[in-house]
């Protein structure tokens, strides 16, 4: 079919690669790199190898590109990790419709960060979603699924490596699909939800929340994610890798406590919210500095994390 791709990232490289040779891709539209201060350019790489056209935009508002995409009249666009919503116009104007690869198990976790969101919420398993865009951010029919499931000890950069191996067979799936004349089966009401894209702010660890709670949020914001971080000594700290203690320590929260399973105990939790045994830090890093182990960076116990 011929299409018009929509795509920004490493994400949409991956599926622009896949789909390009099975299909006549008639148009690359991107980001430029330097957009939202990402600085990914993947999407306009993967163009100029594959010998494809490419335009700029941030909005897909201009007058002058809906000209251009009616001009070519594609039969499909192709979205792929796209960081803004498409106006309705331009879904409107392909004769097929619009597609869009999501990074969730569509109702829930529509938005943004669903691959650290799932993880951070202790779900055991995630996926693809391939859907017909519509005017509500990722609310469209679903026309094909993948499932992808997520082991308890299972990190945000595994998940992800996971489900970058089936971006491609699940959009050619789709699009094979769209070709038949399926419509897609529409997303219920009930399970449904929207995640906020994920700031600094909301990786901070809060050393009351539960041994779990801490947990998820470390593996599920590990690299190459924005990581979860804390203050030591009044400096940031990122906290790359930990684990879950063999045995519980308590404390107060935020306490140095030991070195122990490989790495240094930190107090967490509410004394007698069930799970206030405290978690391992593994590997840690100042905001500058390289990753080292944690067991190597506290010279001396007793101090608190902030």
């Amino acid at each position: 079919m011929r299409i018009v791709f929509f795509g920004y990232g490493q994400l949409g490289a991956t599926v622009l690669r896949g789909i390009a040779p099975r299909h006549e891709v008639s148009l690359v539209l991107t980001h430029r790199a330097e957009f939202s201060g990402l600085g990914e350019p993947d999407v306009e790489r993967a163009a100029a190898e594959l010998g494809l056209p490419v335009r700029y935009s941030a909005t897909a508002r201009e007058p002058e590109l809906h000209r251009l995409l009616r001009d070519l009249a594609p039969e499909v666009i192709v979205s792929t990790n796209w960081r803004t919503r498409v106006p309705p116009e331009v879904l409107r104007i392909p004769a097929r419709g619009a597609i869009n690869t999501h990074d969730a198990l569509l109702p829930a976790y529509a938005g943004f960060g669903a691959v650290n969101w799932v993880i951070r919420n202790g779900e055991e398993e995630t996926g693809l979603s391939v859907h017909y865009m519509a005017d509500e951010l990722d609310t469209g029919p679903v026309i094909t699924r993948s499932v992808v499931k997520i082991g308890p000890h299972d990190t945000a950069g595994y998940v992800l490596d996971r489900l970058l191996e089936e971006y491609v067979p699940v959009t050619l799936r789709a699009l094979d699909l769209v070709g038949q004349g399926h419509r897609g089966e529409p997303q219920p009401a009930e399970g449904a939800s929207f995640y906020h894209r994920i700031g600094i702010d909301d990786t901070r660890i809060d050393w009351r929340d539960s041994a779990t709670v801490v947990y998820n949020l470390v593996r599920g914001q590990s690299d190459p994610f924005v990581n979860a971080w804390t203050t030591h000594d009044g400096v940031r700290l990122r906290v790359k890798a930990a684990t879950l203690p063999t045995r519980a320590h308590g404390g107060t929260p935020g306490r140095i406590v030991k070195a122990d399973d490989g790495g240094v105990v930190i107090a967490c939790g509410r004394p007698g919210d069930g799970d206030d045994r405290g978690v391992v830090l593994l590997e840690v890093a100042t905001e500058d500095g390289p990753t080292v182990r944690a067991v190597d960076h506290f010279t001396a116990f007793g101090g608190y994390l902030r």
